[in-house]
């Protein structure tokens, strides 16, 4: 069964805020390898004007991913099936995430069309901090198959 095209326009409030801690930032700093200064030292990141050390650009995908999934499972988008993948992706960055931030996030479904067999969807999300001031606006298109496929 294909996706319904009455879920275009369908949006999502994660029901939980994202907490941003100082080690978690390191840590993941670490790990993608950056070697920028505030995103492990506070000094640094007061020279840049910030009270708190700034997370790595790519830091957002640890909460984006926890919504992402959350809203697939409420939406009751078979995205769980592992037939669907991420076809695109763009990132508009408004704001720094620093430690300390109260993330929120909301997502709507801006398009679904069909092309070569597949469903693809496109996502829209918004991320929110604690004071309600935009961080980071970006999209995604998921393509998959959600009728089953036709047997040669």
């Amino acid at each position: 069964m294909a996706l319904s095209p009455d879920i275009v326009g369908m949006t999502y409030v994660h029901p939980d805020y994202y907490e941003v801690s100082r080690e978690e930032i390191r840590h993941h700093a670490a790990a993608v390898k950056s070697v920028d200064p505030s995103s492990f030292d506070e000094a640094a990141a007061a020279e840049l004007g910030h009270d708190a050390i700034l997370a790595a650009l790519t830091y957002i995908s640890l909460f984006g991913y926890r919504a992402q999934m959350a809203f697939f499972e409420h939406a009751n988008i078979p995205i769980f099936d592992e037939k669907m993948i991420q076809a695109e992706q763009g990132l508009k960055f408004l704001r720094p995430i620093k430690a300390g931030d109260k993330l929120y996030c909301r997502i709507r479904i801006d398009e679904l069309r069909q092309a070569f067999g597949a469903d693809v969807l496109v996502l829209k999300s918004w991320i929110t901090n604690q004071d309600g001031d935009l961080v980071q606006e970006d999209y995604t298109t998921m393509a998959g198959r959600s009728a089953p496929e036709p047997e040669a």
